[in-house]
């Protein structure tokens, strides 16, 4: 991450009128997770898959069209199972952090700016908080709270990222249209049966406003 600010430092110093900062924000079109549903397994997994990103973009526009582009995106994630052969429920929520660096292309025109671009990104999860009761015949109703949920493979992950939009220039703003792609190396989640497990390709279309 230092290595990182050193470098938006001194291309900020570099090219200074090329330095372009503001947000992006949108919605995944897909699952966060995979289910596979199995009755034998004793549980039934179920999601609920928060349809929002958002959060600051900054970039660095070099000549002949290139760019370097850095973002910091929030997301939350909610998910459990219940049992199907003992009154067992979980319930597990926490927020993700995805921090993409990626390079672009930007094609030349007056106001219009088809764009394409790709590069790497690491997310990390925080605030993890897995819920389970039990209730269970002939024993005593209980309750437990974790910050490492047992499906947990690990809380920092890293991906490579692909993207393609269109930019349009309107007074000093920059408003763009994007689609993207993010391939990500690791399952965050996932159960000893691998009936339930995070998605690992995730698809988002976002809009970004920068200065």
């Amino acid at each position: 991450m230092r290595s990182l600010v050193l470098f938006f430092a001194f291309a900020a110093a570099a090219f200074p009128q090329a330095l372009s900062v503001g947000v992006k924000g949108g919605a995944p079109l897909g699952d966060a997770f995979k289910i596979v549903s199995n009755a034998a397994s004793g549980r039934s997994y179920f999601q609920d898959t928060k349809r929002y990103t958002f959060g600051p973009v900054i970039e660095v526009r070099l000549p002949f069209g290139l760019g370097i582009e850095f973002d910091a995106l929030y997301k939350r994630m909610e998910y459990g199972y219940t049992g199907t052969a003992a009154n067992v429920n979980s319930l597990t929520k926490g927020r993700s952090f995805e921090f993409p660096l990626i390079a672009k292309y930007r094609a030349p025109g007056p106001m219009v700016h088809p764009y394409t671009g790709g590069g790497v990104s690491f997310r990390s999860l925080q605030g993890l908080k897995q819920f389970v009761t039990k209730d269970l015949p002939g024993a005593v109703r209980g309750s437990s709270v974790t910050s490492a949920p047992e499906e947990l493979q690990g809380r920092f992950n890293k991906g490579i990222v692909m993207v393609g939009g269109v930019e349009v220039k309107a007074l000093k703003a920059r408003i763009s249209g994007e689609m993207r792609y993010t391939r990500w190396v690791d399952h965050s989640f996932r159960d000893a049966l691998k009936l339930f497990g995070s998605n690992q390709n995730q698809f988002e279309a976002l809009i970004g406003l920068t200065f």
